[in-house]
């Protein structure tokens, strides 16, 4: 079952010694809560007080798998989402594919195509065994390379959704928060300082008035 992705914003308190020796540290997020992160993946420079952006996933309330970071502090961006090369699933089928074609090639000109062989002749023995040996022997390979071939075009597969999913985190990241600046800078400009009903002075973020209580 696949885990939803989430955004996580907050600073770097503590950067914690993992015994496996992967990305492991202690965030803090905008409400001060703190979260334990942590990755399998790459392990990327972090310093304390940065401020990050991780997606990933919760596995509880205060633990979170990273599986993006953007350092806003240095303005970096770390993709620590592990997938596997094409390079390693390619010539794994290649050789699946070969393997299968010398198995079915000499299984059809062993017992089909081969000249007639004197049965009770040595050679018919030596002949025979060798058939089975070199059957058995490239039948479980053939099968073996099928299922590597499988697993990591599964792991490919996961990878590449796995990406996607940060890729349009990312997106919606960016466009809310290049919004919030041109927002916050209006309503700024358009809130009024003072009560228009009293004249008393309000607070930035007020919905009423202090002094009488009007509504604005």
């Amino acid at each position: 079952m696949s885990v939803r992705a989430e955004i996580l914003n907050g600073r770097v308190k503590q950067i914690v010694k993992s015994e496996s020796g992967n990305l492991a540290f202690m965030l803090e997020d905008n409400s001060g809560n703190v979260h334990y992160c942590f990755s399998a993946g790459k392990k990327p420079l972090l310093n304390s007080s940065d401020q990050l952006v991780l997606i990933g996933s919760y596995l509880s309330a205060s633990k979170f798998r990273v599986s993006f970071i953007l350092n806003k502090t240095k303005n970096t961006e770390v993709n620590l989402v592990e997938t596997k090369s094409d390079w390693i699933y390619n010539g794994t089928l290649i050789l699946a594919i070969l393997v299968t074609c010398v198995f079915v090639f000499y299984f059809i000109f062993s017992f089909f195509l081969s000249p007639p062989v004197d049965p009770y002749g040595y050679s018919y023995t030596f002949t025979l065994i060798t058939r089975i040996f070199l059957i058995l022997l490239l039948g479980p390979t053939m099968i073996i390379l099928w299922i590597l071939v499988a697993f990591f075009s599964k792991s490919r597969k996961k990878g590449s959704d796995s990406e996607r999913e940060i890729l349009k985190l990312k997106k919606e990241y960016q466009e809310y928060y290049s919004k919030a600046p041109s927002t916050t800078t209006t309503s700024s400009l358009t809130k009024p300082n003072f009560c228009p009903n009293c004249g008393g002075k309000l607070p930035v973020e007020a919905k009423f008035c202090p002094s009488c209580g009007s509504e604005f």
